[in-house]
């Protein structure tokens, strides 16, 4: 394949992420600034992108959305894909990178169930297996998806009695929905021994192709080690969410129109 090829390819996939990423729409100007290529080439590849119905072209405002061809595609590559069989990978490099347990876990009727465990080098015992239910309310998997759903769903799990399993485990609802919005300002969770004496989480969402979270990951660890190493957790933590997040069809222009 030719350089002019391989050019002009790479030109209409950079428009046509663009503009899938912008939930709002663009203007052939926000376009241009954006992918860094001129006006006359931009509208050309609109032009054909919007008669193959890769893009739409909104008359009255003046921008371009992306298309129902273009979503098509999307969604057929998405069609059995699994969260477990997508994760694993990522988790086990994750484990292997920062040397702790990472888990996978998913929300259920008030609950986190965890669906994979992948330990790192430094792991320690914890008393979370494949399978078994926690409180989601008082782990760090739990809270950072229930910071993400509705308010409606949060008040119907606070409705019931909320248990302590430790002297640290927060049970004040008000408590509570101010640490979900601590959340979803800085994008993870945190439990600090709410569970179990001696252990520390860190876990972030994982969104899928609708927009909305379906599961969380979580890295777990001793207390004085892992706050040692936060921060670096947190960054590969977030970096890994995203990524599955990515490949379950999520696109972060979605979570801004809510």
């Amino acid at each position: 394949m030719s350089d002019k090829v391989n050019s002009s390819v790479d030109k209409t996939l950079n428009v046509l992420e663009a503009v899938a990423q912008n939930a709002k729409g663009l203007s052939l100007a926000e376009i241009v600034k954006i992918v860094g290529i001129p006006k006359t080439t931009a509208f050309r590849v609109l032009e054909i992108l919007a008669e193959r119905e890769y893009v739409t072209w909104n008359k009255e405002n003046e921008r371009y959305y992306i298309g129902v061809k273009a979503l098509e595609i999307g969604l057929s590559g998405l069609i059995g894909q699994d969260v477990v069989d997508v994760s694993i990978p990522y988790l086990q490099e994750l484990s292997m990178s920062v040397g702790e347990t990472s888990f996978l876990g998913v929300y259920n009727n008030g609950d986190v169930v965890y669906l994979y465990k992948a330990e790192g080098t430094g792991s320690i015992q914890t008393t979370a297996h494949l399978g078994s239910r926690r409180p989601a309310y008082c782990t760090a998997l739990g809270k950072v998806i229930l910071a993400n759903l509705s308010i409606e769903e949060t008040d119907r799990v606070f409705e019931r009695k909320l248990t302590r399993l430790t002297e640290k485990t927060i049970i004040d609802r008000v408590k509570l929905y101010e640490e979900f919005a601590t959340i979803r300002a800085n994008g993870y969770a945190i439990d600090d021994e709410g569970v179990e004496y001696g252990l520390f989480c860190l876990a972030v969402p994982i969104y899928n192709y609708t927009g909305n979270v379906i599961a969380a990951i979580s890295v777990s660890g001793p207390i004085k080690r892992l706050n040692e190493g936060r921060q670096q957790v947190v960054e590969e933590l977030m970096q890994v969410g995203a990524t599955i997040s990515r490949r379950l069809g999520f696109v972060a222009a979605m979570r801004q129109r809510r």
